[in-house]
């Protein structure tokens, strides 16, 4: 039976988002899934109008037995919502997977009872879901989701740049969305910090450095330093906010970054992630920024060089895909 990965496009500018989900397109289409192509249409009375007759357009070569992997969110709820009107009235006995990259559950929508709703009754009408870790696995499961559930563990991030050749005596890297990364403002250590980004602030400390924007598929050509920093909120003592708080359930991009280029990193405790971190040696989880150049000063040559070995060996998996080969595997055998 086939196998297809759903190649949702939109009008995008480069971003890391965009970044996640053509990674893990091009990892599948490497090992033998089949690009199954529908555009979202941006014109309001179009996607109105014309969205089921796309998704039939898109699913006609589908037959019962068939896969098909979506990413969530797609762009549009209405989108969705459609495809499974479609795979409805045609019928089709097909195995729906999901792999999310975002719950806005979890985020944008954590205080809108309605919209959380609508997100898991959707996301509980796939067979299998693919999340991000145990921790957001064990939320779903307490909030509704019935659905078979595989854990992703880490993001995966193709690139062909060299691997850093990473030191102690190099800047921290901090990559991001430097607009809600106000913590920044704050983080008046002696290490050096090197910001790449978009909407830095005016008032950065004196150790730390911005160095403008690069595509995701740049960047790691620029990440010549120490560690990768995965910080959010607004202050240096915990993360806090939205972004912050979600955190606790996900596994932002940045790290995939920073370890698939050769950077050991840097993580707030309770993140999701730190346990993975801690797992594999390949940084080290902290409860705040303030003592952040004494826990680095306290870092033996021996104790960053296991890291950083650490840190190349999970960089080779996670540009051959490892991660989202071994998660979609995983989830056909359990259909």
């Amino acid at each position: 039976m086939a196998k297809y990965i759903l190649d949702v496009k939109r009008g995008q500018a480069n971003t890391a988002g965009v970044k996640a989900k053509e990674d893990i397109t091009d990892i599948l289409t490497r090992n033998g899934f089949e690009k199954l192509l529908f555009q979202v249409r941006d014109n309001r009375f179009l996607k109105l109008m014309m969205t089921e007759l796309d998704w039939k357009k898109s699913l006609s070569e589908v037959i019962d037995g068939d896969t098909i992997i979506l990413q969530y969110p797609m762009y549009s709820r209405f989108a969705g919502k459609t495809f499974f009107k479609v795979v409805n009235k045609k019928k089709l006995n097909i195995n729906k997977i999901v792999i999310i990259h975002d719950i806005e559950s979890l985020r944008l929508y954590k205080d809108n009872d309605r919209m959380v709703k609508e997100e898991l009754n959707f996301l509980n009408m796939f067979d299998c879901l693919i999340v991000h870790n145990n921790k957001m696995k064990i939320w779903l499961q307490q909030n509704g989701i019935t659905k078979k559930m595989v854990e992703l563990k880490v993001f995966d991030y193709l690139s062909n740049s060299e691997i850093i050749d990473s030191s102690m005596e190099k800047p921290i890297i901090f990559a991001g969305n430097l607009k809600k990364s106000k913590f920044l403002e704050k983080l008046n250590i002696e290490k050096r910090v090197n910001l790449f980004g978009i909407m830095p602030s005016d008032s950065y400390p004196k150790n730390i450095k911005y160095n403008g924007v690069k595509s995701p598929e740049e960047l790691p050509l620029f990440l010549d330093g120490s560690f990768g920093l995965v910080w959010d909120g607004n202050s240096i003592e915990t993360n806090n906010g939205i972004y912050g708080e979600y955190t606790r359930y996900n596994n932002p991009h940045k790290v995939s970054l920073y370890l698939s280029s050769g950077l050991p990193v840097i993580m707030w405790k309770e993140a999701a992630l730190a346990q993975y971190v801690i797992d594999n040696n390949v940084g080290i989880v902290v409860d705040n920024l303030k003592n952040l150049d004494a826990i680095l000063n306290s870092i033996s040559e021996e104790t960053y060089n296991d890291m950083k070995a650490n840190v190349d060996n999970l960089s080779k998996k996670m540009r051959d895909g490892y991660n989202t080969k071994n998660a979609v595997n995983l989830a056909m055998s359990r259909l």
